[in-house]
């Protein structure tokens, strides 16, 4: 279909043919036919067409940072001139390899070209590569532009990246041997050695209930008394997520939130290959908790709940969260670890910091689930440094990455005396892996 232009150049072309036989000027009559032979050629050659666009990738996963190969095959069946291809990337992806932007010249007859790329995606999370847009022009500009689009969206899923920690001295907990892969749990078959004495919960088995000392105890709102008894099995872990949005500072291709689900991650693949019992949950969130499981599969769970979860507005503290999984820590009696970043805890002004106390009392809440014969499982915080997302550029912005530095290191007692230690991780100055394997050699 012909655009405005051809109307004009005909005009164009006409009254200078008009001109040129009115006054016999042999300049004019060139330039009229010059033109209108310009606007045969034009109406002649048509804008690309018959456009199909091919589109794939080698696979739907991959970890966060590594390289993803487009393959894109552009077929052109008819037309000459240029054609733009383009396609539309999340912002917080990076073209590494050729371009999603191109543009090339159509030359006569049927055409296929390849116009591949490669991107990469340093945060976790599920994109939308959406469909490729094309533009075909005319060369003369005579014939209107034509759109078109082609293909379906792809959706990519870019999980954290988790680091294999390979060895690891110590593990302290209940444990049959010097090896954390023998450790006991708190479920499975139970055996005839007596541990003690609790209240029953739902779910107990009546012949664990203890007649004479309910008897003894009817006095309380749960008179019922149960024997609690050393069952067979393995250990398990529980990880405790921070998901509000003061975790997600940083930048579009690096954000402490990426790192808090690489941490868990890691976390999840050390304790997972040594036959361990898994749950997590992501406070702050809305995620649901991940029941207790073992093997790969579990931690395929966990790794599609850690690249789908979205910060959220910081309306659940830590206390609310253990109360919310209490029921499987009472079970399972895990070890634990809370991921989160201590200076939001510090109080400032007047007051107390509104989520210091849901923290502390959630953690104090973590050793109150324990029988006694298990409070010396250890419950790890796992602080992540906010400076390490900041570049100090100017003395007062490093004298503002000491100070968040500082509150949070005057927290560390107040958590260790309420029954956790505190692993501080920069992602920016160590791995995870290393920062772990150093906090449980030397408690730093």
């Amino acid at each position: 279909m012909f655009s405005a232009l051809p109307v004009r150049w005909l005009a164009l072309g006409f009254g200078l043919l008009s001109l040129a036989l009115g006054t016999g000027n042999l300049i004019l009559l060139a330039g009229a036919v010059y033109t209108l032979i310009i606007v045969l050629m034009g109406a002649a050659l048509v804008a690309p067409g018959k456009i199909v666009v091919k589109r794939s990738t080698p696979r739907l996963f991959f970890w966060a940072g590594d390289e993803l190969e487009v393959t894109r095959e552009v077929e052109v069946g008819e037309g000459v001139g240029p054609l733009y291809v383009y396609d539309r990337l999340p912002p917080e992806s990076d073209v590494t390899g050729g371009n999603n932007l191109r543009v090339i010249w159509k030359r006569p007859g049927p055409k296929t070209y390849d116009l591949s790329y490669r991107i990469s995606c340093p945060k976790r999370g599920v994109y939308i590569l959406g469909e490729t847009v094309w533009d075909a022009e005319a060369p003369l500009g005579l014939h209107q532009r034509i759109h078109g689009s082609a293909g379906p969206s792809l959706e990519i899923s870019i999980v954290p990246r988790t680091q294999a920690i390979r060895r690891v001295n110590e593990i302290r907990g209940r444990a049959h041997s010097v090896y954390p892969q023998d450790d006991v749990a708190t479920m499975g078959v139970s055996t005839t050695d007596f541990t003690e004495l609790r209240p029953y919960t739902p779910g107990d088995p009546l012949r664990w209930v203890n007649w004479k000392a309910s008897a003894r105890n009817t006095g309380s709102d749960n008179p019922l008394m149960v024997n609690q008894y050393e069952p067979e099995g393995r250990k398990a872990v529980w990880i405790f997520m921070d998901g509000a949005d003061y975790m997600d500072v940083g930048t579009n291709l690096s954000a402490m939130i990426d790192d808090v689900a690489e941490a868990a991650g890691s976390i999840a693949q050390y304790y997972l290959t040594r036959g361990y019992t898994l749950g997590a949950y992501i406070y702050n969130s809305q995620s649901d908790i991940l029941t207790p499981e073992v093997g790969q599969k579990q931690f395929r769970r966990l790794t599609n709940m850690l690249t789908r979860f979205q910060p959220g507005r910081p309306n659940q503290n830590l206390l609310q969260a253990v109360e919310w999984c209490k029921g499987f820590l009472f079970r399972l009696q895990p070890e634990v670890y809370t991921i989160t970043r201590l200076d939001v805890h510090y109080p400032r002004g007047a007051g107390e910091s509104p989520y210091l106390e849901g923290f502390l009392a959630g953690i104090r809440r973590l050793v109150a689930l324990r029988p006694r014969s298990r409070r010396s499982n250890q419950i790890r915080v796992v602080h992540l440094e906010p400076g390490g997302y900041q570049r100090a550029q100017t003395p007062l912005e490093t004298q503002a990455k000491g100070l968040m530095r500082w509150e949070s290191q005057t927290l560390y007692g107040t958590l260790g005396r309420s029954g956790a230690s505190v692993l501080r991780w920069d992602p920016k100055q160590q791995d995870f892996a290393s920062t772990l394997l150093r906090h449980i050699n030397t408690g730093r």
